[in-house]
């Protein structure tokens, strides 16, 4: 007889924990993706990423359902799954590649407003005047954040843009295939078609020699690559499978002032004031719109009793 689980280790706590090593894990990703840039090219990078990252989803597969660890049943879904998963992280690269972190981090997490205005065409949900008017405020706050104002314009504001309109249509699809498949699975066929075609890809360029000075150099770093973009994936499942929304949402959108910071301490990168009042209006409307959500799922939609004959 298994013991009980810790009260202290349930519920929102137990989500906290694990959306803040989403969080930390991401970050890691973002520094590393940004540290290798200058010395790789992309599909190097991509190549590094899916290629570590196998073995531990594999055995997460492998622990959670056993030799059914890749069967599935909407393959439909799944295939549309994997093409808005690799466009997402492509443009993500190249974001944190050419932007400072703090704005890729904080225009790819504004992925929530993109969701709210594709789950009425996609899923067939309703959006109140509330989180319309969250969505209006955090478009302006994406505006403010790619500074188009600005003198010399920054092309890693678009990839952060596209990688979040990725994002969003990823997230509408995994609440698709949430109805028939287990995450785990999903990933892994995810991260799976990136550790075959992205090699491939790179040696067909001739890209091996950089790949291989990368992982000689630089192995052990390489594995917490690996492991931290599993984590990515596995502690945001986990943490809305334990925890409640409104109450994620805050510990989520810690990574944009984070990697901000991170950025200037590392790189000096600096921001501009109206750079940053779009972070915090982005943030501000993407936990209004979790918090938002919440609430509503809570309400349970009222049952209209059969008309009586008669």
């Amino acid at each position: 007889m298994s013991k009980p689980q810790p009260a202290f280790l349930s519920g929102n706590i137990l989500g906290i924990i694990f959306m803040l090593m989403a969080v930390s894990a991401g970050i890691i990703t973002s520094i590393i993706i940004k540290g290798l840039a200058p010395i790789a090219t992309l599909l190097v990078l991509l190549s590094l990423r899916f290629l570590f990252s196998i073995p531990f989803l594999t055995a997460m597969a492998y622990f959670k359902r056993g030799m059914n660890l890749l069967q599935v049943t909407r393959w439909d879904r799944l295939l549309m799954r994997i093409l808005a998963g690799h466009i997402g992280i492509i443009f993500w690269f190249l974001a944190v590649s050419n932007a400072t972190l703090g704005q890729a981090t904080a225009l790819f997490q504004s992925s929530a407003i993109f969701v709210t205005i594709l789950s009425p065409l996609i899923l067939k949900e309703k959006v109140g005047i509330y989180r319309g008017s969250a969505v209006f405020l955090g478009l302006l706050g994406i505006i403010m954040i790619t500074n188009p104002f600005q003198g010399d314009f920054n092309i890693g504001t678009i990839y952060g843009l596209i990688s979040a309109l990725a994002g969003a249509i990823l997230v509408v699809l995994l609440r698709l295939l949430g109805r028939t498949e287990e995450p785990v699975t999903v990933a892994l066929w995810h991260n799976l078609v990136g550790a075959i075609g992205y090699p491939i890809l790179m040696i067909y360029l001739s890209d091996v020699a950089m790949f291989n000075g990368i992982i000689a150099s630089s192995f052990l770093l390489m594995i917490i690559f690996g492991i931290a973009a599993s984590f990515v994936q596995i502690g945001f499942t986990s943490a809305y499978r334990h925890g409640e929304a409104a109450v994620l949402a805050p510990i989520r959108y810690l990574s944009v002032p984070a990697a901000a910071l991170l950025g200037f301490l590392i790189w000096n990168e600096s921001l501009a004031l109206m750079e940053i009042l779009g972070m915090m209006i982005v943030v501000s409307a993407c936990v209004f719109i979790s918090w938002r959500e919440y609430k509503l799922s809570r309400h349970p939609k009222p049952i209209h009793p059969e008309p009586q004959a008669e």
